[in-house]
């Protein structure tokens, strides 16, 4: 698949892309002398409620990846006339009677010759000293012949061309802005071991983000604005669906739902555990630095532009390497973030061991709804969240220009 156009060509018509891509979470890692195994979950039901691939509604709806732990000017007006010139009020000749004298004579002699009906209007800058008014033709010259204006035609400007959609995810200015600058973030002491701590700890990440992302949002000279969080307890309804099996962006009201009794009950699970507790402190960082770069790619039009495509594709294969490319630059984008902070958080010692593991065991392989794939296998995933890691860089983020081999 060509890397410039890859969606392009002739493409039969779809009714729309997925409704929700919304689909199950992590679970903790396993012993270490075991493999990780995938975890096995019921099918979800298909309808607006869940991660199914339906082809209903445009795509709004963006969730983590499963597994282990979404100008130019108009016409312009006419040109402003120029205005009147008056200069030849200012050169009123001054007649003598005989010049006068043989201007009536002509008028009186061609008023046997021409109708009185005419165009043209009648003197109004010269006076006759004759008592009868005179019919003739004026000849005095108009307004028009003085000044040599011409009336001119209507200019108007052509709308500069607007970006096509592959080139707004592939060439945005956005991937210009450079490396990620630190914003000294600290990890909160909160543990969820009830909704409103798990509240503090995904409300600290967020602030970190907050100040994170604006300078590289503003510097591609487009405003920022701040997502809104819900933290969910069961089931919480939204303008992308009624729930969510998990943590989702939802792109219709620029909000991250967190799965605050997922968090909760994986919390409970871990009993005290060190490396238990560390691989779900990795999953809370992560969940919300994967949503936050949903939302970074809202406000940048890469989401927006990601959806036409979507609609464009030519065929379900190239509808799914489009979605793999959105979301694990999602993850592309949270682990830069993760990294511009490592040093005051810090990614650490046993964190930052459950958080490379975690990385790498998330994606397709544990989708459980066949050929459902759209985040990207788990080496995939696990690339992309360390090409931002390790660069920082927004220009690594560039998932949109990658072979399809790297986004599989």
């Amino acid at each position: 698949m060509s890397n410039q156009q890859p969606y392009g060509g002739q493409q039969p018509p779809y009714q729309g892309p997925p409704q929700q891509w919304g689909t199950p979470q992590y679970q903790p890692p396993p012993p270490p002398q075991q493999q990780p195994q995938p975890q096995q979950q019921p099918q979800p039901q298909y309808g607006p409620q869940y991660g199914a691939p339906q082809y209903s509604a445009p795509a709004q709806y963006y969730g983590p990846p499963p597994g282990a732990p979404g100008f130019g000017w108009g016409p312009g007006g006419p040109q402003q006339p120029k205005k009147k010139s008056k200069a030849w009020l200012a050169i009123i000749p001054v007649l003598v009677v005989g010049v006068v004298g043989l201007w009536i004579y002509g008028v009186i002699q061609k008023q046997h010759r021409l109708h009185d009906d005419y165009a043209q209007p009648q003197p109004t800058a010269s006076y006759s000293p004759s008592d009868d008014p005179s019919t003739g033709p004026s000849t005095q010259p108009t307004t028009a012949e003085t000044t040599g204006t011409q009336p001119k035609p209507t200019k108007t400007t052509q709308p500069a061309r607007q970006p096509t959609p592959y080139e707004v995810v592939s060439r945005t200015k956005f991937y210009r802005t450079g490396v990620q600058a630190g914003v000294r973030c600290r990890e909160s002491g909160a543990r969820p071991t009830s909704l409103s701590n798990a509240v503090r700890y995904y409300a600290n990440v967020k602030s970190c983000a907050d100040r994170g992302w604006p300078r590289q949002v503003n510097a591609a000279g487009l405003p920022f604005k701040a997502p809104n969080t819900i933290v969910m307890n069961g089931k919480v309804g939204s303008p992308c669906g009624n729930s969510a099996p998990s943590s989702y962006y939802c792109a219709l009201n620029h909000t991250m739902y967190l799965a605050g009794d997922y968090d909760m009950a994986q919390y409970r699970r871990a009993n005290g555990n060190s490396t238990a507790v560390a691989f779900v402190r990795a999953g809370m960082l992560f969940v919300v630095a994967h949503e936050y770069g949903h939302h970074i790619q809202e406000i940048t039009g890469i989401l927006p532009a990601f959806n036409r495509l979507w609609y464009d594709a030519p065929n379900k294969a190239a509808q799914l390497e489009i979605n793999r490319r959105m979301e694990l630059q999602a993850s592309c984008f949270g682990g830069l973030f993760v990294a511009a902070n490592r040093n005051t958080y810090p990614i650490s010692g046993q964190l930052k061991t459950q958080f490379n593991w975690m990385v790498y065991h998330m994606g397709d392989n544990y989708d459980p709804i066949p050929g459902h794939r759209i985040h990207g296998n788990r080496t995939s995933h696990g690339n992309w969240t360390m090409r931002g890691y390790n660069t920082r860089n927004l220009a690594a983020c560039n998932t949109f220009t990658a072979p399809s081999a790297a986004v599989q």
